[in-house]
C-alpha cells in the first residue's frame, strides 16, 4: 500500500473514533444513555462494551470512556433529567410510590389551599394532595416523571398542573402558596433558593421538607443534601414547627438512612 493510501486510511480511522470532537462524543453518549434501562447499574462498563461491540478498539473505547467520564462530571446538570427519566420508566420502582408520610401527617389538619410540589417526580405527593382538595401545581425536569404524574392524576380523577421545568427557571412567585412540598428534591440548599421559597409562601403558609442527609462533610458534597442543623438556619425566617435528624426509613432508599425532616410556617 502506498504511503498516501495508508495515510488516508489512518485519517479515516481517526475520524471514526478518536478524531471526533468531544461535543459529538458527548451527544452520542447521551443518545445511548437515554436508551438504557434502570436495571443497568454499571453504566461505565456497559458503555465500554457498547463501544467495543460497535467496532472500537480497546484503546479507542477507553479514550472515549475517559472523555465521557470527565464530561459527565462537568455537565452533571444535563444528566440529571435523563437519570430520572430512566428511573421513572423502570418497571420496578426503587422508591416509595405512595405519598410521603411526613406530608400526610402535616396536612391532616390543614385546610386545602394552593400547593406547590417541587420536583414532583411521578406525582405521588401531588396526586395525594389533589385528592384531598388542594389546588396543586408541580414541576420536574424529568419529562417522563411529569408524563406519569399527569396520567396518575387522570386515573385518580383529580386535576393538577404538572410542568416540565428546572428549579432555576420555575417562577415560584411571591405569597403564592399555602403549602410548599420539598420531598427529596434536587434544589441546591443555598440562600437564594431558600429566599425564593420563603417569599413564595403566603402568610401562614407551610413548608414540608424531607431528604437524605449529607454525611461526607466534603466540599464537593451534593448541594441539595442538607447538612446537620442546616435547615433550621436556612429557613430561620419561618417558625420551625418540627425538625428531625434521624435514621429511619427513607422514600428513596431500600434501607434505613439518615434523613432530615422539617415543617415550618410563615
Amino acid at each position: 500500500m502506498r504511503r498516501r493510501d495508508l495515510s488516508g486510511c489512518l485519517a479515516a480511522a481517526c475520524w471514526a473514533w478518536g478524531g471526533r470532537d468531544e461535543e459529538s462524543i458527548w451527544r452520542e453518549y447521551l443518545d445511548w444513555y437515554r436508551k438504557q434501562p434502570a436495571s443497568v447499574s454499571d453504566l461505565q462498563a456497559a458503555y465500554f462494551e457498547h463501544l467495543r461491540r460497535s467496532g472500537a478498539s480497546e484503546t479507542e473505547a477507553r479514550e472515549r470512556s475517559r472523555i465521557v467520564q470527565r464530561l459527565a462530571k462537568e455537565r452533571r446538570e444535563e444528566l440529571h433529567p435523563l437519570f430520572f427519566d430512566r428511573t421513572y420508566s423502570s418497571a420496578g420502582a426503587r422508591f416509595n410510590t405512595g405519598p410521603n408520610a411526613l406530608l400526610e401527617e402535616t396536612v391532616r389538619d390543614l385546610p386545602p389551599g394552593r400547593a406547590l410540589d417541587v420536583h414532583m417526580g411521578q406525582g405521588r405527593n401531588a396526586v395525594f394532595l389533589a385528592s384531598r382538595g388542594w389546588d396543586v401545581t408541580g414541576f420536574d425536569f424529568s419529562e417522563e416523571g411529569v408524563r406519569i404524574a399527569r396520567e396518575a392524576a387522570a386515573r385518580s380523577g383529580v386535576q393538577l398542573t404538572a410542568i416540565v421545568a428546572r428549579h432555576e427557571e420555575f417562577e415560584f412567585g411571591r405569597e403564592r402558596w399555602d403549602l410548599v412540598v420539598m420531598s427529596y428534591t434536587w434544589v441546591p440548599l443555598r440562600g437564594p433558593y431558600a429566599a425564593r421559597i420563603i417569599e413564595s409562601l403566603k402568610p401562614g403558609g407551610t413548608l414540608v421538607f424531607e431528604h437524605l442527609m449529607e454525611e461526607s462533610g466534603g466540599e464537593r458534597a451534593a448541594a441539595w443534601l442538607p447538612r446537620p442543623n442546616q435547615l433550621p438556619e436556612l429557613f430561620g425566617r419561618l417558625r420551625i414547627l418540627r425538625y428531625e435528624d434521624l435514621r429511619a426509613a427513607a422514600d428513596w432508599s431500600w434501607r434505613p438512612e439518615r434523613i432530615a425532616r422539617l415543617v415550618a410556617r410563615k
